[in-house]
């Protein structure tokens, strides 16, 4: 905020080593989607022995759920009130039962077996979900307001995609690697569940943690941040805020870009393992060096986003990374179907496969983070057309496609294993070459038209910079007269 805007006298600036331990909170997130995106439906069909069908119709109606949980929680925390503000009680809540849930997703009771182990799956997803939306929801709505500026938000959401990349690639290597590495007599390994104890018990710790440092980084701004409107003032209601939403282009195009994208990197991530084990044939220590290749690539795209960001524009910088993308995973998979790519096992597949996680880290983290900033760009807009800042509504919408990377990507893994007719207890080498082939054919397309379908979206998306700064100018000068008029909306600290 300038230092004209009246909620802003006195106030603390968000710095670097705020703004770096508010995106901490966001390794939780990473933890959470990798896990379940990538071991979830291995572990309960190779290792519990449920149909990925089964797998898939449980997470189907836990999002259910999350349609109607995320926008009641986003719009709960829009209007709460308390001594520590809107966002913060949320935050904090959620922790303990998030940690708990993770925990117990890997270790069920021994004995259970097909609908009773159905509903154990069901139980802690439940619980997971539930317990990551009052900590996502608020979490991201409170960026927007601890930064205000069009190239500052980029950074701030810079963190949060950086550590959940991170966090979500350090699932990857310490999965595979240290609690369920392969040992040389041939046991051990991510289809044996013995590992499964220490690498939920570590996870959850660090979820538990990552989140309390977050909220407690930010807690000193909460006598700064934006009050609820009392209703007496504006007659909002859940549905005036959502229609407010949805009559915004920019806000509907990037819900949409959310829902297409998040489906097609869901089928990926659900994939990951089925493709590194089966259809590429690649140790699990090599997966883990790929997936350290592709933290490296990330750290390159976290420093390049804020470049790419001032010299091309947000929208045309995710077009242009979302483009590349999609023909950096595609033409391997094309290429082995057409049998044009080495050989499996050989060095020169492994260089390509090791340059294409490379330019995945680094083009998902320029994209996220530049379409997490669009999205808070978003806000300014819609209360300037609305008259209404509805972040955590705004947000709720947005969660709920990103939680279709663990939900419907899944979903969709899990309908091509069943559709193919995977076997299970495979082992890597020995699966038919002919269901090899499906696994890659099924995929390709779903992936392709998903993308082209949100690089399509990106389009209808109209705020620049100068659209932006015009709303921020606007609000502020509205905010002044509000103020002049409600004196119980300026801040709360004397």
């Amino acid at each position: 905020m300038s230092s004209s805007d009246p909620l802003s006298s006195g106030r603390p600036t968000a710095g670097i080593i705020t703004q770096a331990l508010y995106g901490l909170g966001a390794v939780s997130s990473g933890i959470k989607m990798r896990a379940l995106s990538a071991f979830l439906l291995l572990y309960y069909n190779q290792v519990l022995g449920l149909s990925p069908t089964r797998v898939s119709l449980v997470i189907t109606v836990i999002l259910v759920f999350d349609a109607i949980c995320d926008p009641v929680v986003g719009h709960l925390s829009d209007r709460f009130h308390s001594p520590w503000g809107r966002r913060h009680p949320f935050m904090y809540l959620s922790a303990a039962p998030l940690a708990i849930g993770f925990f117990l997703l890997w270790n069920p009771p021994t004995g259970l077996t097909d609908w009773p182990l159905l509903c154990w799956l069901f139980g802690c997803l439940l619980l997971i979900r539930v317990s990551d939306t009052f900590f996502e929801l608020p979490s991201a709505a409170l960026a927007p307001e601890l930064v205000e500026d069009y190239d500052g938000r980029t950074r701030i959401v810079n963190f949060r995609i950086f550590f959940r990349t991170i966090a979500g690639l350090l699932v990857t290597v310490l999965g595979l690697e240290v609690f369920m590495r392969e040992r040389p007599d041939g046991s051990g390994g991510a289809t044996e569940q013995a590992g499964y104890f220490g690498f939920s018990l570590t996870m959850s710790a660090i979820m538990f943690t990552v989140i309390v440092i977050s909220a407690a980084a930010t807690h000193r701004f909460i006598p700064y941040l934006r009050r609820p409107v009392p209703t007496k003032h504006r007659g909002g209601t859940f549905w005036q805020d959502t229609m407010g939403i949805l009559r915004n282009r920019s806000a509907v195009a990037m819900l949409g870009v959310g829902a297409f994208q998040s489906v097609a990197a869901g089928a990926k991530t659900g994939l990951d393992l089925y493709f590194g084990l089966y259809f590429w044939e690649l140790s699990q220590a090599r997966l883990s060096l790929m997936a350290t290749i592709g933290a490296v690539g990330a750290l390159v795209g976290a420093s390049l986003v804020g470049m790419v960001s001032r010299r091309l524009g947000k929208r045309r910088g995710t077009i242009i990374c979302y483009t590349l993308g999609l023909l950096n995973g595609a033409i391997p998979i094309a290429l082995r179907l057409l049998d044009l790519m080495p050989a499996n096992g050989s060095n020169a597949l492994f260089v390509i496969l090791s340059a294409e996680a490379f330019f995945l880290g680094m083009l998902y983290v320029m994209s996220a983070v530049m379409m997490n900033s669009m999205l808070a760009d978003v806000i300014e807009d819609v209360a300037v057309k609305s008259g209404q800042r509805s972040e955590g509504l705004l947000f709720s919408a947005d969660q709920f496609f990103t939680k279709a990377v663990s939900g419907l990507g899944v979903m969709v893994s899990g309908g091509v294993l069943s559709l193919i007719a995977f076997p299970r207890d495979a082992k890597p080498g020995e699966v038919d070459p002919e269901l090899i082939f499906r696994l890659g054919a099924l995929y390709l397309p779903t992936v392709i038209g998903m993308t082209l379908i949100a690089i399509g979206l990106l389009f209808a998306y109209r705020i620049d910079r100068t659209q932006h700064e015009r709303n921020l100018a606007t609000l502020r000068t509205n905010e002044a007269d509000e103020i002049r008029v409600t004196p119980e909306l300026a801040p709360t600290v004397s």
